[in-house]
């Protein structure tokens, strides 16, 4: 019976210390692949500034725009007679 214990508890330290190990390890990125993947975010970058520009834009003609609706909305709320 002990000597079984100690087989299962062999087995399972071995099976949870081979497991965190990575077998394969990833190898390490080229410095093409580096630059490539700048290239990339460079990309995205300059889209979500663009977006982010258009955006702002926007939001300016709608406050105009809302500015301009509420100012007609009380003036004529409140010049006209009742």
């Amino acid at each position: 019976m002990r000597k079984r214990f100690s087989v299962i508890s062999f087995a399972l330290i071995a099976g949870l210390t081979l497991s965190t190990t990575p077998a394969i390890a990833k190898p390490k990125p080229t410095l093409a692949e580096i630059e490539a993947a700048k290239k990339a975010e460079a990309a995205k970058k300059k889209a979500a500034d663009e977006a982010a520009k258009k955006l702002a834009a926007a939001n300016l003609t709608l406050r105009q725009l809302t500015a301009r609706a509420n100012t007609r909305w009380f003036t004529h709320r409140y010049s006209a007679a009742p």
